[in-house]
């Protein structure tokens, strides 16, 4: 799939959720206060032990990136880069920029704005964009987060992968208070890491398909088939599972809640395929992509957020 696809997959699906927000009436796929609230399993671990599992990814990354017949990281991002500008500065439509695995933070060059591999995603031109950087906390390299009345994220896209264990860490210096994951206008997060995945949408609904097309009519962007999201909430239990306000084919995942835990790293693992079946009580497609968001555009508010390492077996 070219670098211009995928931008126009994760960017779709945010136009579409925008498009759908210009209603006068909230779509009824949203939580009312008396629906039974599904919810999956919590999925917080022990930080220490976690970082030892990530420093043998990481080992085995490096090994596998190093063998003769693999397809190595380096030369995967390079290949994106060429891709994402022709000579004339202006995006390539015909080169791959898919990759096989997610680039981790804590091995992007010292001083680079944007971590290896990672392509800037924007919601839409007239929101102001968050603020992303390298940063070292802790005795890491992360990615550190900073929104005012903001919206915009970070994203690979992959070439496609199977739903299998998903691992990161991520930490917040505070919730956003007024913040409903439920309700369109106060929709926003601190965290967020989001997974896009591929279906068959001609089994979707006729009410999704006319969503899909009026984004596709609307936009020239076509949406993800579905995509999972792992939020910090403000009001909602972990463990919760929150349908978008605006669409059906977004589902959320509250993993952490509250101020109990800021300022603190806070880490995770998470079976994909049970999160999808408890989400959207189906099997789940192939990933095919990977992404971060911190936004405070629809409270108006400020964030300011890391993102540790995110690994996908």
């Amino acid at each position: 799939m070219t670098a211009k696809m995928f931008r126009l997959v994760l960017t779709g699906a945010a136009s579409a959720l925008l498009l759908a927000g210009c209603a006068s009436n909230p779509s009824d796929s949203a939580l009312s206060p008396g629906d039974p609230a599904p919810t999956a399993a919590t999925s917080a671990v022990d930080c220490e032990a976690f970082a030892k599992r990530m420093a043998a990814y990481a080992a085995a990354q490096k090994d596998a990136e190093a063998g003769p017949s693999s397809d190595p990281l380096a030369a995967a991002n390079t290949r994106a880069a060429e891709a994402e500008a022709g000579d004339d500065g202006e995006p390539a439509d015909a080169a791959p920029v898919t990759l096989a695995t997610l680039p981790l933070f804590s091995v992007s060059p010292r001083g680079d704005q944007l971590p290896v591999g990672w392509q800037p995603w924007t919601i839409n031109r007239n929101k102001i964009p968050t603020r992303y950087s390298l940063a070292e906390v802790d005795q890491r390299v992360v990615v550190h987060a900073q929104a005012d009345s903001s919206a915009s994220g970070l994203y690979v896209p992959l070439r496609d992968r199977d739903a299998g264990t998903l691992r990161w860490t991520w930490k917040t210096s505070g919730i956003i208070r007024n913040a409903d994951n439920s309700v369109g206008p106060r929709e926003d997060s601190p965290l967020r890491l989001f997974v896009a995945f591929d279906g068959d949408k001609g089994a979707l609904s006729l009410k999704d398909q006319l969503m899909y097309e009026m984004a596709r009519l609307t936009t020239g962007r076509e949406m993800p088939y579905a995509t999972l999201m792992y939020i910090w909430g403000g009001r909602r239990a972990e463990g919760s599972v929150v349908k978008n306000p605006h669409t059906d084919r977004v589902r959320m995942i509250v993993v952490d809640s509250g101020t109990k835990h800021a300022n603190e790293w806070r880490c995770h693992e998470r079976d994909l395929r049970a999160d999808y079946r408890k989400a959207f009580g189906t099997d789940p497609g192939r990933v095919i992509a990977v992404g971060i968001m911190t936004d405070t555009d629809n409270t108006r508010s400020r964030a300011e957020s890391w993102y540790g390492d995110i690994a996908l077996d």
